[in-house]
C-alpha cells in the first residue's frame, strides 16, 4: 500500500503544468483609475498619487486572468513617474486577499489559481497604488504614462494604460519664438530670390502665433498648442510651395539669360563675315567657339535642373539654378562684349570665305535680319514669362 501511494505521489509531481489560456480585452472591464490631485494637465515636478484597479468582465473570466492550476498569471506594472513608490499592490480573490510590498519603476507580481467550486473562484480585482514625481518633457505637451500593464499571455493592448498631460510651458514660448523667426526669415528668402508672395498667408501665421501666445498666458495649454500647430502646417504649406516657386523663377531668369545669349551668338557668327579679313580674326573665332562651348555645357546643367523640377525635387533644383546663375550671366556677358569688339573691329576688303566651318547657305544681310527678329521675339518671349510667374503664387493657393 505505501508503495502504491508513493507512486501516486510521483505521478502527481510530473503531470505537466497546464498552460495559459490567451486573454484578450475582452476578458476585462475598462479599467477603473483616479489620479490625485485631479487636473487637466500637470508639470513637470508635481507631486501626484495614483490608483489603478483591474477587473474581470464575467464570472468566468475571474477564473481566467489568475492563470492556471499551478501556473500563476504574471503582471507586469509600470511608470514614468520619478521617485516612484507602489504603495500598496493588492490581489483580492474570491475570498481574501494577498498585498505585496514592490519598489522601484516596476511592479511584478504572480497572480495565482483560485477554486473552491463553481460559485467560489477566481480573482475579483487586482489593484495598485503608485506616488511620484512628474518627470521632465521635451514637447509642448506630452501624455506621460503613470501605470502601464503587461499580462502574462495576453494581447499587449488588452488593458489600456494610465496617463496624464504633462506640459512644458518655456517649450510653448521656445517654440512661437523660433516660428516667428522661421517665418521671418522665408518672407527675405522669398524676397532674396525674386519671389512674388501674398503677405496675407503670413499674417494668418503671425495672427496663430499672437493667439497661442495669449493662451499660454491665460493657462489655456491645449488651445495654445492647437494654434501653434495650426501655424507650424500654415507656415510649412507656404514653405512647400516656396521652394517650387523659387526654382521655378530661378528657372526661368537662367533659361532667358541662355535664350539671349545664344541669341547673340547667332549674332556673332554672322558678324564674323564682316571682319574675315582682320587681323585678330582667328582671335575672334576661337573666343566664339569657346562661348560656344560653354553655353553648350550651361545648357547640359539646366536641362538637368529642369529635369529635377519636373521630378518634383524643388531644393535640388533651386541649389542647382542658383550655381548656374552667375555663369549664365558671365557668359552673357562675355558673349556680348566679343560681339562689340567684333562690331568695332575695321572691316576688312576681303570675301566671305569663313574658316572654322563658319559655312552659311543665306545672303548676310538676310541673315542679320534673321538675328534681329529672333532677337525681337525672344524679349517678347520674356515679357510673357515674367507676365506667367506674377500669377503663379495665386495659383498655388
Amino acid at each position: 500500500m505505501r508503495k502504491i501511494l508513493l507512486i501516486l505521489a510521483f505521478i502527481l509531481l510530473i503531470q505537466p503544468v497546464i498552460a495559459l489560456e490567451h486573454l484578450t480585452a475582452d476578458n476585462f472591464d475598462q479599467p477603473e483609475t483616479s489620479v490625485n490631485p485631479e487636473k487637466n494637465y500637470y508639470f513637470p515636478g508635481d507631486n501626484i498619487q495614483a490608483t489603478y484597479i483591474i477587473t474581470p468582465k464575467t464570472d468566468d473570466d475571474m477564473e481566467l486572468i489568475g492563470g492556471e492550476k499551478d501556473n500563476p498569471r504574471t503582471y507586469t506594472f509600470k511608470t514614468s513617474l520619478e521617485n516612484a513608490q507602489w504603495t500598496e499592490v493588492t490581489i483580492n480573490y474570491y475570498l481574501g486577499s494577498w498585498s505585496e510590498d514592490v519598489k522601484g519603476n516596476e511592479a511584478k507580481i504572480d497572480v495565482k489559481y483560485f477554486y473552491l467550486d463553481e460559485e467560489r473562484k477566481g480573482v475579483r480585482s487586482i489593484e495598485v497604488n503608485i506616488s511620484g514625481i512628474i518627470p521632465q518633457v521635451d514637447e509642448r505637451i506630452k501624455n506621460v504614462i503613470i501605470v502601464n500593464v503587461t499580462v502574462e499571455d495576453c494581447d499587449d493592448d488588452a488593458l489600456s494604460p494610465l496617463t496624464v498631460k504633462v506640459v512644458n510651458v518655456e517649450r510653448f514660448l521656445e517654440d512661437i519664438q523660433k516660428l516667428r523667426s522661421d517665418a521671418d526669415n522665408l518672407k527675405l528668402d522669398l524676397e532674396n530670390a525674386g519671389v512674388t508672395y501674398n503677405e496675407s498667408d503670413f499674417d494668418e501665421v503671425y495672427s496663430l502665433l499672437d493667439s497661442a501666445e495669449k493662451l499660454v498666458d491665460k493657462g489655456s495649454y491645449v488651445e495654445a498648442d492647437d494654434k501653434i500647430t495650426q501655424a507650424e502646417n500654415k507656415l510649412e504649406d507656404i514653405s512647400s510651395k516656396a521652394d517650387k516657386l523659387k526654382a521655378e523663377t530661378a528657372r526661368d531668369y537662367v533659361d532667358s539669360v541662355l535664350d539671349e545669349a545664344y541669341l547673340n551668338l547667332s549674332v556673332t557668327e554672322v558678324s564674323l563675315n564682316k571682319v574675315a579679313e582682320s587681323e585678330n580674326y582667328t582671335l575672334f573665332v576661337e573666343s566664339y567657339a569657346e562661348l560656344k562651348s560653354t553655353y553648350d555645357e550651361l545648357k547640359k546643367e539646366f536641362d538637368d535642373a529642369i529635369q529635377m523640377i519636373e521630378e518634383g525635387k524643388y531644393i535640388q533644383a533651386y541649389e542647382k539654378l542658383t550655381e548656374l546663375k552667375p555663369k549664365a550671366d558671365t557668359l552673357l556677358k562675355d558673349v556680348n562684349d566679343l560681339l562689340s569688339r567684333i562690331e568695332g573691329e575695321p572691316k576688312g576688303e576681303g570675301g566671305f570665305s569663313i574658316p572654322f566651318n563658319l559655312q552659311f547657305t543665306l545672303p548676310f544681310s538676310l541673315l542679320y535680319l534673321v538675328a534681329i527678329v529672333g532677337a525681337a521675339a525672344v524679349a517678347i518671349a520674356v515679357a510673357i514669362v515674367l507676365r506667367r510667374r506674377r500669377g503663379k503664387w495665386d495659383e498655388l493657393r
